[in-house]
């Protein structure tokens, strides 16, 4: 495993950014950066600086929350993706979208979900997500690891209901190109390593990055193995058992990476630290066929 630290154990920006950049593509490394300008303060002494289109939807799912915890450092960004729109106006106005039978990429915030099942928003929910199976076996994915991505999909949302301290605050995220998939389960709340912390077996876990390795293995939560809690992110790796994919879960100050075939703790992994964001995102691409154009 790779690890990523920068001296005394505080990240350093990238290259992405610069004083003479002035248009990046809005990738993972870009939201990286600009958070921790923001934090540090200096975001807003780089002058105007425009997102274009990376190709990823992950990225402007961290973008907007970073932007929606830290509004003011943001203002002399642009975000060019239309569905960076879509995603603000999910976590501003509760808006969902990407239910329509042309939609490749929609947003459903969760403060409109109904966690019992019983609500007027359910079978809004229901055509959602089973909108979102179809656009990922058009884009190429074949229908049963659809049906595993979106039942792992599931339990990642059950996980922000009943471990982030702030349902309401999150967002789930599919878009589809020709030959890749990718969804995204966000919210803004306590934190893996908060959450994980209330488990005995884990209070001694010493930072997030401690907090992503365990969570990202199976049965692992605030609660006794023994309840049954934890197994979402298990899920996600059994129904990825047989493809390649790439997954990244970011948590307070780091993200831990995996990606290539069958992607796991025992494979290709990164764990690097980042500037702090509240909550929890974990972002998953599949990509089949390669993509013949970007979204």
């Amino acid at each position: 495993m790779r690890k990523q630290w920068a001296a005394r154990g505080v990240p350093e920006t990238g290259d992405v950014l610069n004083r003479d950049a002035r248009r990046v593509s809005a990738s993972f490394e870009a939201a990286d950066d600009l958070l921790w300008q923001a934090v540090a303060g200096r975001l807003r002494t780089l002058g105007a600086v425009t997102l274009g289109r990376s190709g990823r939807i992950g990225p402007l799912v961290e973008l907007a929350m970073a932007m929606a915890a830290w509004p003011d450092a943001y203002r002399t960004v642009t975000v060019e993706p239309p569905v960076f729109y879509q995603l603000t106006r999910a976590l501003g106005e509760g808006a969902i979208s990407g239910a329509g039978a042309r939609d490749r990429a929609g947003v459903f915030p969760l403060s409109r979900f109904d966690p019992d099942g019983d609500g007027p928003e359910r079978p809004v929910w229901d055509q959602w997500a089973k909108h979102a199976e179809n656009a990922a076996v058009v884009a190429g994915l074949a229908r049963g690891l659809a049906v595993g991505l979106m039942g792992a999909l599931g339990e990642l949302l059950d996980n922000v209901f009943e471990h982030s301290g702030r349902p309401a605050s999150g967002v789930v995220a599919y878009a589809a190109s020709d030959g890749a998939f990718e969804f995204v389960v966000a919210d803004a709340g306590r934190g893996m390593l908060a959450s994980l912390r209330e488990n005995p077996e884990f209070a001694g876990l010493s930072d997030s990055g401690a907090a992503l390795r365990v969570a990202a293995s199976d049965g692992a939560s605030r609660h006794a193995r023994s309840s049954g809690h934890g197994y979402g992110i298990g899920q996600l790796f059994r129904a990825l058992a047989h493809d390649a994919a790439e997954l990244r879960f970011r948590s307070g100050d780091h993200a831990l990476r995996l990606w290539g075939d069958a992607p796991s703790l025992t494979g290709q992994v990164e764990l690097a630290q980042k500037a702090w964001l509240d909550g929890l995102a974990v972002s998953v691409r599949c990509a089949p066929e390669t993509p013949h154009r970007r979204p």
